[in-house]
């Protein structure tokens, strides 16, 4: 990822330009928590590194407040921590503030961009504007004098064309998109006419086609978000403003929560903070209802499948609740939250996750965090406040009237369930009608074994891990759930209906009574789409996560 900057007339590599920023925030991390007349020289050298960056064509970075506020060497240091960074005007400790707004806090001295380049995409601009990057990395411009108040983008390459390579701005439908026509939902009358003058609050959302997969039609996705005036630090003391519809806050990075977070102790060969935020680093293009949303799902931004995303995030949350490197650690929970201020944005336009195989889980979990960490009631009250239908994880579990028991399987009529049950057509994850055995045409086998068990046993560890989540997450199913199916696994026993019956009594005792008598127990622990890390923490911290836990 590139960034032209007009000011500088120099290329700088992202990444070359985050790794010199990350040097200089371990040096003022280690000042901090020194004493005594070291720390100066330290603070002197991450200055200089800074002017290194600055003639390197970085834009102008500032720290968060979280890196300089509360150290008690502060105030015997000042002049030299001045010359390093100037500290946010709320501390990182002024948790719930409301969103703030453009231009109103510290606004850091911007670069001028005339092309802004991020993972292959090339947006030329008529003329040089304000640029800079937000916390997760991703680019804003904003008007100039003489700009009637507007961006003007002349091209943006790949260039659209036959269907493909699509653009929106603003995405508002959660039925249909702009980006490639082999995604369905395809809809060539949501991409504007090139050159467009984008107006503040507008987020212009870029796709890249990919030919030839069957499962996805894009390879990469990019926002390039038009803002009024420049962002508190320059933009990196922000979230990116939610992509979907036409509200866009700015939630200060300084209320993240990182406090709320346990510090486990870690496990071998568990995955990196920076391979994990870097998984979460792009736009997570996740706006579009049931199935079909997978195809518009980026290769380089995320998978295409619920299941991998479910577990992705699950591995995620599950490595936040390990002591790592601070900078790191605050990175991924960044780029995670930031998912989740997307989900919540196309929520409010109507998108939901209901229960449909592997396709829908994971999300719930990524809103939760986010609401937790952002200390955000609204979102809480989302997460919490649920209808039927709204998340895949409380649709496809419920409490057996029969048994008693929390089993797998969407709703669906008894005549559907017999349908599948006798003619193996209609839904594979349809519910036992009655309650007394796992659903599917056969329980422990299709959705129940492939796509949803290991991910519902890392969502569920999770939530066991960090209590303060179960307050928002509220319904207690997935964890009774993956508990029954690590210890236990499939569960038809007792089932006093017999098999193809549809609804009738088995009174034949050969074969065992019941419509799947031998496959209870089975299974046991097993699925795919399983994860080494996520299974290690189960064995690791499962015996010692209490049962119980106290709300607000």
């Amino acid at each position: 990822m590139l960034a032209t900057c007009a000011a500088a007339r120099v290329h700088h590599g992202r990444r070359d330009c985050r790794d010199g920023r990350t040097a200089v925030r371990r040096i003022i991390d280690v000042s901090l928590r020194e004493s005594g007349p070291g720390m100066r020289p330290l603070l002197t050298r991450a200055a200089l590194l800074m002017g290194v960056l600055a003639l390197a064509g970085c834009p102008k970075w500032e720290l968060d407040s979280a890196a300089v506020s509360s150290s008690s060497e502060r105030a015997a240091s000042a002049s030299a921590q001045t010359a390093v960074a100037t500290p946010a005007a709320a501390s990182a400790g002024a948790v719930g503030a409301a969103p703030v707004q453009a231009g109103t806090a510290r606004a850091a001295a911007a670069a001028t961009c005339s092309q802004v380049q991020q993972y292959g995409v090339t947006f030329t601009l008529d003329r040089a504007y304000p640029c800079g990057q937000f916390a997760n990395g991703d680019y804003w411009v904003t008007p100039v004098d003489g700009s009637a108040g507007k961006v003007k983008v002349t091209s943006i390459s790949p260039a659209f064309a036959s269907g493909h390579n699509g653009f929106e701005i603003n995405p508002s439908r959660i039925d249909r998109h702009g980006f490639d026509k082999d995604a369905g939902g395809y809809d060539a009358a949501r991409v504007p006419a090139l050159p467009y003058s984008a107006a503040p609050d507008q987020s212009i959302v870029k796709a890249v086609s990919l030919a030839g997969n069957d499962k996805t039609a894009l390879q990469t996705a990019v926002v390039l978000t038009v803002l009024a005036a420049v962002p508190p630090g320059g933009g990196r003391d922000v979230f990116r403003p939610p992509y979907f519809g036409r509200i866009k806050p700015l939630y200060p990075v300084s209320r993240l929560r990182m406090d709320r977070l346990p510090a486990l102790t870690g496990l071998p060969d568990m995955p990196s903070l920076r391979s994990l935020s870097d998984r979460f680093a792009r736009v997570q293009l996740d706006h579009q209802l049931g199935w079909q949303a997978d195809q518009i799902h980026p290769t380089l931004n995320m998978p295409d499948y619920g299941a991998a995303i479910a577990m992705d995030t699950s591995v995620a949350s599950l490595r936040l609740m390990i002591d790592g490197d601070p900078l790191e650690r605050r990175q991924l929970a960044i780029n995670l939250v930031q998912y989740g201020i997307d989900l919540e944005a196309a929520m409010q336009g109507g998108l939901h996750f209901n229960a449909d195989g592997g396709h829908r889980h994971g999300r719930k979990l990524v809103l939760a965090m986010s609401a937790l960490l952002l200390d955000d009631a609204a979102l809480s009250k989302r997460v919490r406040d649920f209808q039927g239908g709204t998340y895949q994880e409380d649709d496809q579990l419920s409490v057996g009237a029969g048994s008693g028991v929390v089993l797998f399987g969407s709703p669906c009529s008894a005549e559907d369930y017999w349908e599948n049950q006798i003619h193996g057509t209609n839904s594979r994850d349809c519910r036992d009608p009655y309650g007394y055995i796992d659903g599917g045409q056969q329980p422990g086998d299709y959705y129940q074994f492939c796509c949803t068990a290991k991910a519902y046993k890392a969502t569920a560890l999770a939530l066991r891990l960090l209590p303060a989540l179960r307050c928002i997450w509220t319904d207690d199913r997935i964890l009774r759930y993956a508990d029954r199916w690590v210890q236990h696994g499939v569960w038809t026993q007792p089932d006093p209906y017999q098999p193809g019956g549809s609804g009738a009594a088995d009174n034949n005792p050969a074969d065992g009574i019941g419509r799947w008598p031998a496959a209870h127990g089975t299974g046991r622990d097993g699925g795919y789409y399983a994860n080494d890390f996520a299974d290690a923490m189960w064995t690791a911290y499962r015996p010692q996560a209490s049962d119980t836990y106290t709300c607000p």
